[in-house]
């Protein structure tokens, strides 16, 4: 799945120092689920005043390490 994201300089930074977001359900009703950022492009607007972050979304599968 492919996400924008439209903040600041320092906001979009925040974005690139976490790959990983995790996403909460309407009303806390379904559980987290987290996602990896990947194929990360950041672009300006015109104006100079924000920024635009695209990336590809994949959703981080729970890993079983007792085996």
């Amino acid at each position: 799945m492919r996400v924008s994201f439209y903040g600041t300089d320092e906001e979009i930074t925040r974005l690139c120092e976490r790959p990983i977001l995790a996403a909460l359900g309407p009303h806390h009703t379904q559980p987290v689920l987290a996602f990896e950022l990947f194929n990360v492009r950041v672009t300006a607007d015109p104006y100079q005043t924000m920024f635009r972050l695209v990336a590809d979304l994949s959703e981080v599968r729970e890993r079983d390490d007792r085996d």
